[in-house]
């Protein structure tokens, strides 16, 4: 496939992707944005299980993803209490990895196991929660749009810079299309979003705090990218899932947004 045709068929998914979310808005309004939150983290779950523990027993990757849905719900419906269930499945997980694999003797697997579960507890358990609250701060709806903003144009031109004079590779052993350039591309792509965000979402807003704050959630989000990728070299998978034509999976169209989400919910919090 030509690298022309491959940029087509994910301009096509990921139109079809906002026009889902804008109809879902349209109709819903910010309750739309959450359900689209909720549906597109419960089948990151089931990704992000596979490619941890796609080799393990049917009841860890039961009691993996349990871990998972209950922390993300915990953190959407009871604010308060996210940190604290957080620590609490965090050791849970520990106990239970403890119980069911001690007779072995393998130390290693052991730790390995108890890593993998408490690396995916931060990545799709509480990360997605600040893009829920997101939703629930003052303009919601209007932030939530600058954090797919940010991240999806940062995406777009990197890929196209990458595309057109990309030479020098970042990190080939976990990614090897990306490159310098690339990331560069990136980062303009971020803070022209933040500017155009600026214009029509905030206007009565601060420009440079808002191009600031796009750069930095732009620069984060890349190593949710880099991140993503590393787990499926890990892996041996070249994509998440197949659910998204041009892009793969869940995981791999909103990796970067997860890493973003506290960025710009803290940016909230300052601004």
């Amino acid at each position: 496939m030509t690298k022309i045709k491959s940029f087509q068929i994910r301009a096509l998914s990921a139109l079809v992707a906002v026009a889902c979310i804008f109809c879902l808005y349209y109709f819903l309004n910010v309750q739309g944005l959450k359900i689209t939150v909720i549906v597109t983290i419960l089948i990151g779950i089931l990704e992000l299980t596979q490619i941890l523990f796609k080799a393990e027993k049917k009841q860890v990757q039961v009691a993996f993803g349990l871990s998972l849905l209950a922390t993300f719900g915990v953190g959407i419906f009871f604010n308060s209490a996210t940190t604290v269930f957080y620590s609490i499945t965090s050791i849970v997980w520990i106990i239970f990895v403890l119980l069911s694999r001690h007779q072995n003797g393998n130390l290693q697997d052991i730790m390995t196991l108890q890593m993998k579960g408490l690396m995916g507890l931060l990545y799709m358990g509480l990360l997605p929660v600040f893009a829920y609250r997101i939703l629930d701060s003052h303009q919601g709806a209007q932030w939530f749009l600058f954090l797919l903003a940010v991240v999806f144009a940062g995406d777009t031109f990197a890929y196209l810079t990458g595309v057109l004079i990309g030479k020098n590779k970042i990190m080939p052993n976990i990614s090897p299309q990306k490159t310098w350039e690339g990331s560069c591309g990136g980062l303009v792509g971020s803070m022209v979003a933040g500017l155009i965000c600026w214009l029509f979402l905030f206007p009565e807003g601060s420009l440079l705090s808002l191009v600031i704050l796009a750069a930095i959630t732009g620069f984060i989000g890349q190593f949710g990218d880099f991140f993503e990728s590393q787990l499926k070299r890990i892996a041996n998978i070249k994509d998440s899932g197949k659910i998204m034509p041009g892009h793969g999976g869940i995981l791999d169209r909103i990796d970067a947004v997860l890493f973003a989400s506290p960025v710009v919910f803290a940016g909230i919090l300052y601004l």
